[in-house]
């Protein structure tokens, strides 16, 4: 859980660190990794495949910290406020000067503790709510550009082998996450950062020998490598990987779409987390279902969709069913082309 790019923007107009150089990710190297795309793909075809972003996962969260903020500060002050407010209205002729004084005081003091508090809670449900359901990012194999949607709704479009992909460490919940960095033409200062939808940690060998194949266990690398594949070698490289399609560029996420995504963050859990996290998610996935219904469904602007054009029977198109299941565009080409698709269960 990573808000960095969404909350604050990325450190950019400054040099690449030794870090980001010695953990660079490159275009053309194939990784000896299995794949994973970790619920991250909106649709897929022979011309683009679409992403989440990374916060995606956590929708809501923002909103249900936003509520708890006001509720906790912002309400109890206001409620002291407005007691204070209905006294002096009720009870000021009786008042002395003294008294009157004090309780001006009393309410002075409330309103200067209670507005911070209101603000950043209303700062925070902006953030998350009444803004963008999701932030795609478009990676287009045929002309090589890669569209990603900035969280103020304007785009960011760069040739794939122009971006500087390297990982990038969040010391926070010590988390890694696979960032493009734009650069200027001196190929040494970061002009602007995005990164891929995955975060999540990294054993201490795999951090130690980033220079070496990763691990199993290394899903940073692993979901680099299943964009990075589908760039360089095409939708069937990955295709099997995809099992699911975030059903989010077509309608709104339905209600359980969103508690099985809130949910799908403790997947492979053990029992004890699972069962401490249980009414957090449930609350959560409350607070998704608000955040994403009171969003906008992002759209790509005319520049973008004139050079996506998916070719008429793909058998590689799919697109999310508002289950979730990834569901062929053409089915009847997906048929004569052998490509199963399982239903989830």
């Amino acid at each position: 859980m990573d808000f960095l790019g969404l909350l604050r923007k990325y450190p950019n107009n400054r040099p690449l660190s030794d870090q980001e150089i010695e953990h660079k990710l490159t275009q053309k190297i194939r990784l000896n990794i299995f794949p994973r795309y970790q619920l991250s793909v909106v649709e897929m075809n022979s011309t683009y495949l679409e992403s989440v972003d990374k916060w995606f996962g956590w929708k809501g969260f923002l909103t249900l910290l936003a509520v708890a903020i006001f509720s906790i500060f912002g309400g109890l002050l206001g409620g002291n406020l407005l007691l204070d407010v209905i006294s002096y209205l009720v009870s000021s002729d009786a008042m002395d000067d003294d008294t009157k004084f004090y309780l001006w005081n009393d309410i002075g003091m409330l309103v200067v503790l209670a507005l911070p508090p209101t603000i950043l809670s209303i700062w925070l449900l902006k953030k998350d709510s009444f803004a963008f359901t999701h932030y795609p990012m478009r990676f287009n194999r045929l002309t090589r550009i890669v569209h990603v949607f900035r969280p103020d709704g304007t785009i960011l479009s760069v040739p794939w082998d122009e971006i500087f992909f390297t990982l990038g460490h969040m010391p926070f919940w010590d988390d890694w996450e696979v960032q493009g960095h734009i650069l200027e033409s001196d190929q040494a200062t970061v002009k602007e950062t995005f990164a891929l939808s995955y975060i999540g940690s990294m054993n201490k060998n795999d951090r130690k020998n980033i220079g070496t194949e990763p691990s199993p266990d290394d899903y940073v690398r692993a979901h680099w490598e299943f964009i990075r594949r589908y760039m360089e070698e095409g939708p069937h490289a990955v295709l099997d990987q995809v099992q699911f399609c975030m059903p989010v560029n077509r309608h709104h996420e339905t209600v359980r779409g969103g508690f099985e995504r809130a949910f799908a963050n403790i997947a492979g859990g053990n029992v004890f987390i699972c069962c401490v996290m249980f009414p957090f998610l449930v609350v959560l996935g409350i607070c998704r279902i608000f955040a994403m219904r009171t969003s906008k469904i992002p759209e790509w602007p005319a520049e973008v969709q004139s050079t996506s054009t998916i070719h008429a029977n793909d058998p590689f198109a799919i697109y999310g069913a508002p289950n979730g299941d990834r569901v062929p565009l053409f089915p009847e080409a997906a048929r004569s082309a052998g490509i199963e698709f399982r239903r989830s269960v």
